[in-house]
């Protein structure tokens, strides 16, 4: 018998072992580095995700409203009669301590828009259909801080109007405003409903071209007792109809500067069930907070004032600039416009700057200023959106990373830094309803 021989390499030395074992583990050890930095690169991206869909979505929020700016407001819109800027508020506010709140009954805004009796104040307000409060500087609205130097914008308009210019003519002269409304034509009230809003419009403001710089006719009444079957609209006092909208007797200054509405010359528009308002700010949450863009919806009429709700988390900056077409002469002149909004740095004239709160330090418009501005043909938005949470990755003393200067928002020197990501976005849009003629 034949015995076979064992081979005395069989199996595996420890050498070989070791080298298995080394090899194994970097194999082991790269592909954890790989797929733990695809891990980090998806959280990343999923950050950037998310923050870019909040911006998408407020911004869409945001133009949507500023589209619709003086909705059923038609031919409303007037110039400021003093010498600050017609779509820019001072810092405003209210009779409240300083720095007060912004408050619904805009009676600090431009005095642009429509007139409206005013409850809390006893007189006549300003309801512009847009009103920006350029680069807040510590203002408050309903308890909510609103970061410094991001801009505040307002917009108001109708819900529910006729849209067409005048839905009747007035019959006899209007003086008083304690009087009832008498319309031409019999049974002329059957084109009203109790309750609506209906604003009175005086010629030549309505139906015609004119001189941008007159007063503008644009009176807002709240109807109490059903008009159907009438030739006359009656907007009671507060104490009889329960109306906080109708002043309680005679207010001059809802009149226009002519002294009031004359017979054959003046039309009333149906204005529909509600006047809305919405304001935009962005909300600071102090040091390690996360801002937000929150929004604030008041109506006048149907009784509801919702609370300030966010509306976008992360949104950090909102910067509101705004442009005319001043044409070649670089004043407010229709013979000169040229259909052009030119941007430059140059505020001594309107002929290559055509935009406002675009550059630190902006001549903000007047009447006889740097042209006339107060029926902005363009609105550009601009938001600026950061991640919830730092990322790690990002080496702040090496890259600059921190806040982004936007418009004519500049940090300068006193520009932190920080590890968070952003996203900026702008829009453009062109307001339909806040125009003169």
């Amino acid at each position: 018998m034949v015995r076979r021989r064992q081979r005395a390499d069989r199996g595996m030395t420890l050498v070989e072992i070791m080298i298995t074992l080394v090899i194994s583990s970097i194999i082991a050890a790269s592909t954890f580095m790989f797929f733990a930095g695809q891990q980090r690169i998806y959280e990343t991206q999923t950050r950037l995700l998310n923050t870019q869909q909040n911006l998408w979505a407020a911004m869409e929020v945001v133009a949507r409203y500023t589209r619709a700016s003086g909705s059923g407001m038609y031919e409303c819109v007037r110039p400021a009669s003093y010498t600050d800027p017609a779509l820019n508020g001072t810092r405003l506010l209210s009779t409240a301590p300083s720095p007060g709140p912004l408050t619904p009954d805009l009676t600090a805004a431009p005095q642009a828009g429509i007139r409206a009796y005013s409850a809390s104040t006893g007189n006549m307000q300003w309801i512009p259909p847009l009103w920006i409060v350029n680069n807040s500087n510590g203002d408050s609205i309903n308890s909510n801080a609103v970061a410094l130097n991001t801009d505040v914008v307002t917009i108001a308009f109708g819900n529910g109007s006729s849209g067409t210019d005048v839905d009747a003519t007035i019959a006899t002269n209007f003086v008083n405003t304690s009087s009832a409304i008498g319309l031409t034509g019999a049974n002329s009230g059957n084109m009203f409903r109790l309750g609506e809003f209906v604003l009175l419009l005086a010629l030549p403001s309505w139906g015609f071209g004119n001189n941008p710089l007159l007063d503008r006719g644009c009176t807002l009444f709240q109807i109490t007792s059903d008009p159907v079957g009438t030739s006359s609209l009656v907007h009671g006092a507060p104490s009889s109809g329960n109306i906080a909208w109708n002043p309680p007797g005679n207010v001059a200054t809802m009149l226009p500067s002519s002294g009031g509405y004359s017979a054959g010359a003046a039309g009333v528009r149906n204005f529909g069930q509600q006047l809305s308002w919405v304001t935009f700010f962005v909300q600071d949450n102090g040091p390690g907070g996360i801002p937000n863009l929150m929004m604030w919806q008041r109506q006048l009429g149907g009784g509801i004032s919702q609370q300030v709700q966010i509306l976008a988390e992360g949104i950090e900056d909102l910067q509101v600039s705004f442009a005319c077409d001043t044409g070649s002469l670089g004043v407010y002149d229709l013979t000169s416009l040229n259909g052009q909004l030119d941007e430059g740095t140059n505020d001594n004239t309107r002929k290559t700057d055509e935009w406002w709160n675009n550059v630190p330090g902006d001549n903000l418009p007047g009447i006889n200023t740097n042209g006339y501005c107060n029926l902005p043909t363009a609105i550009r938005l601009t938001l600026v959106a950061r991640s919830l949470m730092p990322d790690d990755l990002i080496d702040p003393a090496v890259t600059g990373n921190g806040p982004m200067d936007v418009e004519d928002h500049r940090y300068g020197t006193t520009r932190p830094l920080d590890q968070f990501r952003r996203r900026v976005l702008s829009t453009t849009v062109y307001p339909r309803n806040n125009k003169p003629l």
